[in-house]
Parts: C-alpha cells; sequence; structure tokens
C-alpha cells in the first residue's frame, strides 16, 4: 500500500463519512477502485489525493480544486 492509499483510507474509514455518502470502504481496497467508484464523493476524494500528491502550490490545489468541483457538479444529483 502505497502513501496515496494509506490516505485514502484514513479519510474513506470515517464512519460519518460513510453514513452520510452511503459507500463501504471495503470496496476500495486501492485507488484504482476508489477513482471508478460509481460512487461520486469515494471518487472525488480519491481524485483529490491522487491530483494533490502532496503539493503545496496554489496552483496545482486551484487546478486540482476546479477539477473535482466540476467532476462533482455533473455527476452529483441531488
Amino acid at each position: 500500500m502505497n502513501n496515496k492509499e494509506r490516505m485514502l483510507h484514513m479519510v474513506l474509514d470515517d464512519p460519518k463519512l460513510q453514513e452520510l455518502y452511503d459507500y463501504d470502504k471495503s470496496e476500495y481496497e486501492d485507488m484504482y477502485q476508489a477513482l471508478n467508484s460509481e460512487n461520486v464523493i469515494v471518487a472525488a476524494v480519491a481524485r483529490i489525493i491522487k491530483e494533490l500528491n502532496g503539493s503545496t502550490d496554489e496552483s496545482i490545489q486551484k487546478k486540482v480544486y476546479m477539477t473535482v468541483f466540476n467532476y462533482i457538479n455533473e455527476n452529483y444529483i441531488l
């Protein structure tokens, strides 16, 4: 398990997040499964972790924000 997958598991292990967005953390063993999840929130979290890659560069952070924001808007139906 690499650092990105550890981070993904730390976020997805949150019981409140699991309850609120109705997912089973055991379905996401690796980054690939999370990125391709039908659950928009799981996929968005995976994208954030993958794309930021620990960067503190504000331009990268803004690009990731816009990418994830657009992804959620296009795929999350309320």
